[in-house]
């Protein structure tokens, strides 16, 4: 890492930013963050490895102790930086996982109101468009890793606790096999709200078991259906079934009286 100039940006520094009506200049502390966020993600270390010590960075950026500190905070928050104190202790790089996305979206929505309802719409938008895309890019064998959690989740009929677990599983080896990492992290996502929401309603949907049992046994079948249509590369016919079955489970959150509901983060 090169040494950097730590003086405030002037008037139209690129690390100036817009806020509202008035022109924000950054603190010492997050230009230094930005920058070694930077130099991180470029030099791409592997997790665990230590960052140069407090005393090399105080040195290399010629700021005081206090700035460091806060600095190496702001990486600790993005979850770019694991701080382990005592004598062995001192800053170490960790990737992010996908579950602070997870949090932070559950967070914001259940602090806005979103209901049940809501969530399940936005399901039925975005879901199956991520699901065609994955039409014709999967290898023969994540196919048949596919087709064998949808048999593990119909083995699990009678148990709505395993059954629920194998759904949100599924989620996440769509994730794992989707080879655009963006959508791999929207389907990671879904997974952890629909996690969340599945604790929260649990109680209504064990009740509705023994009347909805035909739905959870149509339910595996569209799976096997949705990924025979991602084998023969057909997104079109993949999506509207997926669809029909995100309909199916918006109309049961109505019949359950639970819509309404705000949902929970994790």
């Amino acid at each position: 890492m090169s040494r950097i100039e730590t003086k405030g940006p002037g008037r139209w520094s690129p690390d100036a930013r817009v806020e509202g009506s008035a022109l924000h200049v950054p603190k010492t502390s997050e230009i230094i963050a930005r920058w070694l966020r930077r130099e991180l993600l470029r030099s791409r270390p592997s997790p665990g490895d230590a960052l140069p010590s407090e005393v090399e960075l105080r040195e290399r950026f010629g700021v005081s102790r206090p700035t460091i500190r806060e600095a190496v905070r702001i990486l600790e928050t993005q979850h770019l930086v694991r701080v382990a104190r005592g004598a062995s202790g001192g800053a170490r790089f960790t990737l992010p996982e996908a579950r602070m996305v997870s949090e932070s979206t559950g967070i914001y929505l259940q602090a806005h109101g979103t209901t049940q309802a809501e969530l399940n719409e936005a399901r039925i938008a975005i879901e199956p468009r991520l699901i065609g895309f994955l039409a014709g890019r999967l290898s023969p064998e994540a196919i048949a890793s596919l087709r064998t959690e949808i048999d593990r989740q119909a083995a699990a009929l009678d148990d709505v606790v395993a059954y629920s677990r194998s759904h949100e599983d599924f989620y996440a080896l769509l994730s794992a096999l989707c080879p655009n990492r963006l959508i791999a992290l929207e389907l990671l996502t879904l997974r952890d709200l629909i996690q969340a929401q599945t604790e929260l309603v649990g109680e209504a949907w064990v009740q509705a078991l023994p009347q909805s049992r035909e739905g959870m046994v149509r339910h595996v079948e569209v799976k096997r259906r949705v990924v025979d249509h991602l084998a023969a590369g057909e997104a079109a016919a993949a999506e509207a079934l997926w669809t029909r079955m995100l309909e199916a489970q918006q109309r049961l959150t109505t019949e359950l009286g639970v819509g309404d509901n705000p949902i929970e983060a994790l």
